[in-house]
């Protein structure tokens, strides 16, 4: 017969073992009944929801790309840490943000959230943020819908979609009326935009949108 210490610490790893299981099948759970690449897809928004649902708007740059291993679940998150450029909606005191994202490459291992796209070292962008303390699968609003990027091009800092297409107009569909209004979808591709968000298609030559322009946009749609 096994000392009663034995037992004891037998039962202890057996419970710590189940618990750390039982943790990883619940965030797996979350993961993919969340994700549009399985049971869940993801609904396309207006950019007037995108602007409305988001706490923190920001003009900013990514200043640290970092994948970890959550010791709890197993799981894999991308940290992204920013320097704020400008906030466009909300209060955030510091000069920097850090964002969790779920996936990323640690150690050789690589995982994959269909439909989110993880701001890149060295990124500029406007970002749409839900929330900045939720446990959330991807923090921005409707995951490309509120992600855009700016690229420098001929001295003028445009905006593009995560799809690598250039914003060409904004517009809000809030005053629409329902009866003629085209029904939400769903997100297709994670470069996908909110309905209101006009991009420039191939062969076309439209204005392009450039940071300015689309902040004053932004702030337009808040009043």
């Amino acid at each position: 017969m096994l000392p009663l210490k034995s037992v004891v610490q037998a039962q202890k790893l057996k419970q710590g073992y189940l618990t750390r299981y039982l943790s990883i099948i619940s965030a797996m759970l979350a993961l993919l009944s969340s994700s549009p690449g399985f049971s869940t897809t993801l609904k396309k928004l207006d950019i007037d929801q995108v602007i409305n649902e988001a706490e923190l708007v920001f003009e900013g740059e990514v200043l640290i790309h970092e994948a970890r291993r959550d010791s709890n679940t197993g799981l894999i998150n991308t940290y992204v840490t920013f320097s704020i450029i400008d906030v466009v909606k909300g209060s955030y005191a510091q000069n920097t943000i850090e964002l969790k994202f779920a996936g990323g490459t640690f150690n050789g291992e690589t995982v994959k959230v269909n439909g989110s796209r993880i701001p890149e070292q060295g990124e500029q962008g406007i970002y749409f943020v839900e929330s900045t303390d939720q446990n959330l699968i991807n923090p921005l609003v409707g995951w490309s819908q509120g992600h855009f990027i700016i690229k420098e091009i001929d001295g003028q800092r445009i905006i593009f979609t995560t799809g690598q297409k250039p914003v060409v107009g904004i517009q809000s569909v809030s005053s629409i009326p329902p009866s003629i209004k085209r029904p939400n979808t769903i997100i297709e591709e994670s470069g996908d935009t909110a309905a209101g968000v006009s991009v420039d298609r191939v062969g076309e030559t439209r204005q392009r949108l450039n940071v300015n322009e689309i902040k004053s946009e932004i702030l337009e749609m808040i009043r």
